[in-house]
C-alpha cells in the first residue's frame, strides 16, 4: 500500500489485520479443546498455533460444544473482515501483505492478548473465556483508532476506556462511521459468544 495514505487509509488495514489475529487466536483454541478429546491422537505431533483458515474444516466435525461455539465465533469474525474489504473498497491481498498495517496491528494484538499456559481442558476453557474479552477490547482499541483517526490514542480516551466499552456492549455507544459500526457490532456478537461459552462452564 501507498506510504502516503492518510491515518484513515492506515487503520483501514489495520483492522483487516487485527480481525486476522482474531481468528487466528480463536482458531488455536479450537484446536486447543480438540486436542483434550476428539483429536487427542495429534496432540504433541500438531501445534495449535501453526493451523489456521485452511485446517478449519477438520474442526467442523468435531461435536465438542465449545469448540463449536469458538467455530462460529471465527465464521462470524472471518465475515466481518469480507464485509470491512468490500465495503472500502480494499485490496485484500495488498492489505494483507502491507508491514506496516500488520506492525500496528501487531502492537495492538501484544497489548491486549496474553500467551495461554493451559494445559487441560478445563484450564483452557477458562483461557478461552479471557480470550474473548481479550480480544473485544482489541477491537474496540481499534475501532477507537479508527473513530479518531489516529494511530495513538489520547489519554483522555484511555482513561474512559472501559466504561466506553461497557456502553458499546449495552449497545449505548452511537457510531456514524459505517466501518465502527461494523466493529462494535463485532463486539456485542462476541460477547453474546462469550456469555454461551460461560454457560458451559
Amino acid at each position: 500500500m501507498s506510504e502516503d495514505r492518510n491515518n484513515e487509509e492506515l487503520i483501514l488495514g489495520v483492522v483487516s489485520h487485527v480481525l486476522s489475529f482474531a481468528v487466528g487466536e480463536l482458531c488455536k483454541y479450537g484446536f486447543l479443546l480438540a486436542f483434550e478429546k476428539e483429536l487427542s491422537d495429534l496432540k504433541g505431533l500438531v501445534k495449535a498455533d501453526s493451523v489456521f483458515e485452511k485446517d478449519m474444516e477438520l474442526l467442523a466435525d468435531i461435536k465438542d460444544p465449545a469448540v463449536q461455539l469458538l467455530l462460529s465465533s471465527i465464521n462470524k469474525v472471518v465475515d466481518h473482515i469480507q464485509i470491512h474489504i468490500i465495503i472500502n473498497g480494499l485490496d485484500e491481498y495488498a492489505v494483507m501483505t502491507d508491514e506496516v498495517c500488520h506492525q500496528h496491528a501487531s502492537n495492538n494484538y501484544h497489548y491486549y492478548v496474553d500467551e495461554g499456559i493451559g494445559q487441560d481442558y478445563e484450564s483452557l476453557i477458562l483461557e478461552a473465556l479471557d480470550l474473548y474479552f481479550s480480544l473485544m477490547h482489541l477491537i474496540f482499541h481499534t475501532a477507537f483508532q479508527l473513530r479518531l483517526k489516529d494511530i495513538d490514542l489520547p489519554d483522555n480516551v484511555l482513561e474512559n476506556f472501559y466504561f466506553d466499552f461497557l456502553d458499546v456492549l449495552d449497545n449505548n455507544m452511537p457510531a456514524e462511521d459505517k466501518n465502527v459500526q461494523l466493529l462494535y457490532g463485532l463486539i456485542v456478537t462476541l460477547n453474546e459468544d462469550a456469555s454461551a461459552l460461560a454457560q458451559l462452564t
